[in-house]
């Protein structure tokens, strides 16, 4: 029934993405084909049910919600123009209330800028890098917060199960994103009193990767957390596991593809794979859970992210009895909002609290929850 409920959902989408009659339009932004399109279908699919489920119920502040997927290629250029046409549509039938994404996020600040001028709020449903915003943004919000603050809490992980093993961290040194996330690891080993054990590797661009791999085994490293683009990820994990598969492999999963992902297990003995809660074994999103099932939907990966960002939103609108721009968006200031991982107060569109992150250990094909 979730099968064909789904492609329901997909194909309504594609048919009427923009349906002039909506009276309330809401973006979502991300990369709709390619490796990664897969994520984007997981929040979408969220996207999709939190809109018709205000809707069924009579909509927002007695208006109808129409959700419009945008595909975004992760071109700096489409990302900034696609923003931009946002901002000029004010009339009545176009004008954008919220945008969720984008997920590609190298321009974040120039695009935070144009929709802070329209006045649209922006909800990033998944974890960002600090790296992204140079400067305070008041219409963005980091619904499941920092990436550096769960790498934080990966250094932890990774010394409290692992606390006699050597960890080397390798990263693309042209990325601002990872040479932030590295910084943040590298202050909590530091925190901790490890410095000793975590060493902290570089590589430049699509360069370089055999002598990264080179460096991981002259320091006899026991974990290496492979930081990159797919490609990379790929090209220094092959490396590694022909050359000492003892290693524990640590990836990201949104830095790969689903078919990496499927034979991850083939790369060592153990492998490590990282990723947001699913959070649908969380008893904060126990409610929500009930009424997906009861529309025959299992959450799965990403979707109740993205179903959370609506659902937020909405909560916001009708907190202030409004769709204005200052009043929705002071409904964030120092309150309690309801998350799937619990209630946490927001600061300057930041949760106290990150979302929380989940560890697999994969060892013969079999996933096993460590965290």
């Amino acid at each position: 029934m979730k099968s064909f409920f789904k492609k329901i959902l997909i194909a309504t989408i594609l048919i009427c993405p923009f349906a002039a009659r909506a009276d309330i339009n809401i973006a979502i932004v991300s990369p709709m084909s390619g490796s990664y399109k897969y994520y984007s279908e997981e929040l979408i699919d969220g996207a999709k049910i939190a809109v018709d489920e205000i809707n069924n119920r009579g909509g927002l502040q007695g208006r109808k919600v129409n959700l419009v997927p945008v595909d975004d290629p992760c071109d700096d250029v489409l990302s900034l123009s696609t923003a931009q046409m946002m901002a000029l549509n004010k009339s009545a039938e176009d004008k954008m209330y919220l945008v969720i994404g984008p997920h590609c996020t190298n321009v974040a600040d120039q695009v935070a800028d144009l929709l802070h001028k329209a006045e649209i709020v922006q909800i990033h449903p998944t974890s960002i890098s600090k790296a992204f915003y140079s400067v305070s943004k008041p219409n963005v919000v980091r619904f499941a917060g920092y990436k550096e603050d769960q790498a934080r809490g990966l250094a932890h992980f990774v010394v409290d199960h692992y606390p006699s093993k050597k960890m080397a961290v390798i990263y693309d040194e042209n990325s601002a994103e990872m040479r932030s996330i590295v910084d943040a690891i590298g202050n909590e080993y530091t925190v901790m009193g490890k410095t000793g054990d975590v060493l902290l590797i570089p590589y430049a661009g699509d360069k370089g990767i055999s002598g990264v791999v080179d460096k991981v085994l002259e320091i006899n490293a026991d974990i290496v957390y492979v930081m990159g683009k797919y490609d990379n990820v790929l090209a220094a994990s092959e490396r590694l596991r022909n050359r000492n598969d003892k290693i524990i492999l640590l990836t990201d999963r949104y830095q790969l593809s689903k078919k990496f992902i499927r034979k991850t297990n083939e790369l060592s003995k153990e492998s490590l794979l990282f990723s947001l809660a699913s959070l649908k074994n969380n008893p904060n999103f126990a409610s929500s859970l009930v009424r997906l099932r009861l529309w025959g939907i299992e959450p799965e990966g990403l979707m109740p992210y993205g179903y959370l960002s609506v659902k937020m939103w909405a909560d916001m609108v009708n907190r202030a009895k409004s769709f204005k721009y200052a009043r929705v968006l002071k409904q964030l200031n120092n309150r309690k909002v309801a998350t799937g991982w619990g209630n946490v107060v927001f600061e300057g569109g930041v949760p106290k609290q990150a979302a929380p992150f989940t560890v697999y250990r994969i060892r013969k094909g079999e996933y096993t929850q460590v965290k």
